[in-house]
Parts: structure tokens; sequence; C-alpha cells
């Protein structure tokens, strides 16, 4: 994936291009004008600079939006896979025996005397 400067680049290389283009055809007077790049190439450009700018806005938005959705579902799924592996392997391996369990006996406790009162 080609980095930011290297966008940047090619774009002023083909806007260099496209200003080489109108210059050499302003200087050929003789060759008659086509429709597509004439005298006011470079304005009519200008008018399809904004709207090409938005697009470019909001393909690139999308596409954050999307990476950042993808990134987020591949986590879960990378965090499901480590359980899963993580209990396969607990399941296999030969469980540690318990230490087995010791009885105390508790006195039993106390007699406590429930008293009511009755206020009303």
């Amino acid at each position: 994936m080609a980095s930011n400067y290297e966008k940047v680049i090619l774009a002023c290389m083909v806007l260099c291009c496209l200003v080489a283009l109108v210059r050499c055809e302003d200087e050929d007077q003789d060759v008659a004008e086509g429709r597509t790049f004439g005298h006011h190439f470079l304005k009519r450009m200008s008018f399809a600079v904004v709207p090409t700018a938005f697009v470019v806005g909001v393909i690139t938005t999308l596409l954050s939006a999307l990476t950042v959705v993808s990134m987020k579902g591949l986590g879960v799924g990378v965090i499901l896979l480590v359980l899963a592996v993580s209990q396969i392997i607990a399941r296999s391996s030969n469980p540690i025996p318990l230490p087995p369990p010791v009885a105390y006996a508790a006195p039993a406790p106390p007699s406590v005397p429930i008293l009511y009162h009755k206020d009303w």
C-alpha cells in the first residue's frame, strides 16, 4: 500500500503533466482546439477538483470505518480462538489430583432466644 508521501508525489506529477499539456496547447495556436483540452482547461479542472475531493474524502472515511470494524471482528475472533485452544489443552492434559478434603468438627452454635415485641 502506498504511503501518503508517495500519493502526494504522484498527484503532483499528474498535475505537472496536465499543466505542461495545457501550456503546450497554448503555444500552438495553429492547431484546432478540441472540446476537452482547450484554452479553459485549467478552469474546467478547478471546477472538478471540489467534487473529486469530496468523493475521495467520503471513500476514505468509509474505508477507515470498514477497517475499524474488521479489526474489531478480527480481535474478537483471535480472543475466541485463544480461549478454545486453551480449553482443548486443559482438557487433554492430565489433571492434577486435588488434595483430599479435610473435615473439621465445629461445635454447634449456641441457642439464642428469640424475643418478639408487639408494640401496637
